[in-house]
C-alpha cells in the first residue's frame, strides 16, 4: 500500500508542479513573455532558414503557438497518469481527465486577462486542447502497451 500511496504522491506533485509553470508562464507580463519568445527564436533561426521562414514576426507567432501546444501534451501525459492513480474507476479516470484537460487551459487564459500586456484569447484555449488531446492519445497508447490497469 505504501509504494501506491508513493506512486499517487509522485503523480500529484509533478502535475501541480506543471500547472504551476504552465500558470507561471500566463503571470508573466507581454515583456518578458516577449523577452522569452524573442531568446527561443534567436536559436532556432537557423531551423527557420532551413524551411524558407525569415520573418520573425512568424517565427515569434510559431513559437509562441508551439510553446502552448508542447506545454499540454506534457500537461496531459501527467495529468493521464495521475488521474489513472487518483480515481477509483474507468469512469472516475475520464471524468478527471477532461477536467484537467479543458480545465487548466481556461484558467490559464483567464489568468491572461489580469496580466499587463497579455489577454485571453479562444484559439490558445484550442490550441491548449489540442497539444493536451495529442498528450491523452500518447498516454493512452502506451499505457495500453505496458500493462492494462
Amino acid at each position: 500500500m505504501a509504494f501506491r500511496d508513493n506512486r499517487r504522491a509522485k503523480w500529484a506533485v509533478l502535475l501541480i508542479l506543471w500547472i504551476c509553470v504552465v500558470w507561471g508562464h500566463s503571470m508573466m507580463p507581454s515583456d518578458l513573455s516577449s523577452e522569452e519568445s524573442s531568446w527561443v527564436v534567436a536559436l532556432l533561426r537557423p531551423v527557420f532558414s532551413l524551411f524558407g521562414v525569415t520573418n520573425g514576426q512568424v517565427m515569434t507567432h510559431v513559437i509562441r503557438k508551439g510553446a502552448h501546444f508542447t506545454e499540454y501534451v506534457v500537461l496531459m501525459l501527467i495529468g493521464v497518469r495521475f488521474a489513472r492513480e487518483w480515481a477509483r474507476s474507468g469512469l472516475g479516470t475520464r471524468l478527471i481527465t477532461v477536467l484537467v484537460w479543458a480545465g487548466v487551459p481556461m484558467i490559464d487564459e483567464t489568468i491572461q486577462s489580469f496580466t499587463p500586456g497579455r489577454a485571453p484569447l479562444v484559439t490558445d484555449v484550442c490550441i491548449d486542447m489540442a497539444g493536451g488531446f495529442l498528450g491523452m492519445l500518447i498516454s493512452y497508447a502506451f499505457l495500453r502497451r505496458v500493462k492494462p490497469r
